[in-house]
């Protein structure tokens, strides 16, 4: 808050990130911000992700902005790729941890894509976004065998089968 207090004299701009892990904490924020007397280059950006619990009055007095990933399954695919796979990291082992790297890849485009589907074949709701992306792709390669060539697929099925 102290931040939150000096940007807002000084006109500087501030962001906070991640409120949907605080939420009990944003209702004093909102009584900061209603006190505060900013001066007129204050700027506050918030992030957060959709949370039942999130007061409603912080949505009704911001200006929301929402990155929804693209359409389609190759731009979902590519995004993959630019955002968590760079040439390095698919680069950097054997084969078959490459074409590991595509299959996760593909999956999360899948997933991706099918979230504007729901109602049409799926029962709910399945989150999967860059950084459970990026964490799969890291449990892969502490699962036995990944990086020497010969994956452990029994392994990988019961990691990612219990994420």
């Amino acid at each position: 808050l102290t931040l939150l207090r000096e940007a807002a004299k000084d006109g500087d701009w501030l962001c906070l990130k991640n409120l949907h892990l605080v939420v009990s904490w944003v209702p004093q924020l909102e009584k900061e911000l209603s006190a505060l007397e900013p001066h007129p280059d204050f700027r506050l950006w918030l992030t957060t992700e959709q949370h039942a619990a999130f007061p409603p009055i912080m949505l009704q007095q911001s200006l929301k902005v929402t990155f929804e990933a693209p359409p389609g399954m190759q731009k979902n695919l590519s995004r993959s790729f630019e955002s968590s796979l760079s040439a390095e990291i698919v680069e950097s082992g054997s084969p078959q941890r490459a074409q590991l790297l595509l299959v996760i890849a593909w999956f999360h485009a899948v997933l991706q894509e099918r979230r504007s589907f729901l109602p049409q074949g799926w029962t709910k709701f399945y989150e999967f976004s860059p950084s459970d992306l990026r964490t799969a792709i890291d449990i892969c390669d502490s699962a036995g065998g990944v990086a020497k060539g010969q994956p452990d697929w029994a392994a990988i099925h019961g990691l990612l089968s219990l994420a």
